[in-house]
C-alpha cells in the first residue's frame, strides 16, 4: 500500500518538472538570441569605413532616401577623408550648406557661414535654400509621368496644346525636355501677375531662334508646367505638392512665397570689397514668382538628396522610360533639368544671389549637394562641388 502511494506521489511531480524544463529552453533560447543578435550589431558598426557622430540614430545610411531621419541632423567629420572636405570648404569660404554622401553613408551635413547675418543665424543643415534652375529636374519628372501613364507622348508636338508658338508644329515634348526647340524668351513680365498669367505671358512671347540647336532658355519648362496644367486640369503647384512633398515625403520643401516666411529661410548676399555677406540682395517676388516650373522652389540638401535618390532608383519614373528619355544624341547633354555623363548626374541652378550644385554616381554610392546664399559671379562653387566629388570617386566627364 506504501509502495502504490509512493507511485502516484513521484506522477504529480512529472508534468511540473516537464514545464520547469521547458521554461529553461525557452529562456536560454531568447538569450542566446538576443545576445548573438546583439553581438552581431556592434561587431557589425565596429567595422563600418565611416564611424558616425552619437547623435546618429542607425549607423546603417541607406542610399535609396527612405529613411528621413537620417537627413535631420548635423553630421560632423569623424574620418580622414571627410576632414579634409570640411576644411575645403572652410579654405574656400563657401557660405550655405554642405551634404556629402560616401559609400552610401552620410559623412557629412553641416553649415557654413551666415542664413541671416543681421540676427546672427548661422547656416544649418536644416536651412532652406533657392534652388533655381534644379527645379527644372522636379517639372522634368511631372512630364514623364504623364508620359508614363500614356497622357502624353514624348514626340508629341506642341501645336497640340499652343499651337500660335513659332514652329509648334514639328517642336516635340523631347525637345523642350532637352532645350532643343530652339523658343527663347526676351520679354518679361514688369508687374506681379497670378502663376496662370505668368505662364501665358511666356507663352506669348515666346520667339524662334534655331530650330533643334541647344539653347537654354526657362521658356521650355515654363511651356511644360503649361501644358501639365492642360493635361491634367491642375495646377503645376497642386501636381508638385503630389508627386514630391506628398509622396516622398519632402517636407523641407516650399515655393517662394511660403519660403519667405519660413522659419529655416537663408537670406542671399553678395560679396563686396572682400567681404563674402556685405551686401543682402533684397527679396523680389516678381523674379521668382514668374518662374513657374523653371525656379521657385526652396529646398533643404536633405530633401533635394531625396528627390534625387528615388528618381535614379526608380521610385519616381520608370527606369525603361528614364532609358529611352537618355538616347545616344542626349549623352552628356543637357536633358530633363540634369547634366548627364558617364559615371555622374549633375544639376546646377543659380538665381539673386542663391546657388545649387549637386553631383550623384550613377551607382548611387556618392553624392555632393552644396547650396549657397552667397553666389560667385565665378564658378567658385561649382568648382568647388567638383573637386569635392572627384576625391570621393574620382569621377570622369
Amino acid at each position: 500500500m506504501r509502495h502504490s502511494k509512493h507511485h502516484k506521489g513521484s506522477n504529480s511531480w512529472l508534468p511540473m518538472l516537464v514545464i520547469l524544463l521547458l521554461f529553461i529552453v525557452v529562456g536560454l533560447e531568447i538569450y542566446l538570441l538576443f545576445f548573438q543578435h546583439q553581438s552581431h550589431s556592434i561587431s557589425k558598426s565596429n567595422t563600418s569605413e565611416t564611424t558616425l557622430p552619437s547623435t546618429q540614430t542607425s549607423t546603417s545610411l541607406t542610399t535609396d532616401a527612405r529613411r528621413i531621419e537620417d537627413f535631420d541632423q548635423t553630421v560632423e567629420p569623424t574620418s580622414e577623408l571627410a576632414d579634409r572636405l570640411n576644411q575645403q570648404l572652410i579654405d574656400k569660404n563657401f557660405v550655405g550648406t554642405a551634404l556629402v554622401v560616401h559609400k552610401g553613408q552620410i559623412i557629412l551635413q553641416k553649415g557654413f557661414g551666415s542664413a541671416n547675418v543681421s540676427e546672427n543665424t548661422p547656416n544649418t543643415y536644416q536651412s532652406t535654400f533657392q534652388i533655381g534652375s534644379i527645379q527644372k529636374a522636379m517639372t522634368s519628372v511631372l512630364i514623364l509621368q504623364q508620359v508614363q501613364s500614356g497622357h502624353l507622348a514624348l514626340e508629341q508636338t506642341l501645336d497640340e496644346f499652343y499651337p500660335t508658338v513659332p514652329g509648334s508644329h514639328k517642336i516635340t515634348i523631347r525637345q523642350l525636355l532637352a532645350m532643343r526647340s530652339g523658343l527663347y524668351q526676351n520679354e518679361y513680365p514688369t508687374e506681379m501677375m497670378s502663376e496662370d498669367d505668368f505662364l501665358r505671358f511666356s507663352i506669348t512671347h515666346a520667339r524662334m531662334g534655331d530650330y533643334d540647336k541647344y539653347k537654354y532658355d526657362g521658356v521650355n519648362y515654363r511651356i511644360l508646367a503649361g501644358i501639365l496644367e492642360r493635361v491634367t486640369n491642375q495646377t503645376y503647384r497642386e501636381l508638385f505638392e503630389q508627386a514630391f512633398v506628398q509622396k516622398i515625403q519632402l517636407t523641407h520643401t516650399s515655393f517662394y512665397d511660403d519660403f519667405l516666411n519660413s522659419f529655416n529661410r537663408t537670406y542671399a548676399y553678395e560679396k563686396i570689397d572682400g567681404n563674402d555677406l556685405g551686401n543682402e540682395i533684397t527679396d523680389n517676388h516678381l523674379t521668382f514668382d514668374q518662374e513657374v516650373g523653371t525656379g521657385n522652389v526652396a529646398m533643404t540638401v536633405g530633401d533635394l538628396y531625396r528627390f534625387y535618390a528615388n528618381l535614379f532608383e526608380g521610385h519616381l519614373i520608370d527606369q525603361p522610360l528614364i532609358a529611352k528619355v537618355w538616347t545616344p544624341e542626349t549623352e552628356s547633354k543637357y536633358m530633363g533639368g540634369l547634366y548627364n555623363f558617364s559615371t555622374y548626374i549633375k544639376g546646377h541652378g543659380s538665381e539673386a544671389g542663391f546657388e545649387s550644385n549637386a553631383l550623384f554616381s550613377k551607382d548611387q554610392q556618392d553624392a555632393v549637394i552644396l547650396l549657397s546664399n552667397q553666389h560667385p559671379k565665378d564658378k567658385t562653387n561649382s568648382d568647388l562641388s567638383n573637386a569635392i566629388f572627384n576625391l570621393l570617386g574620382p569621377y570622369e566627364a
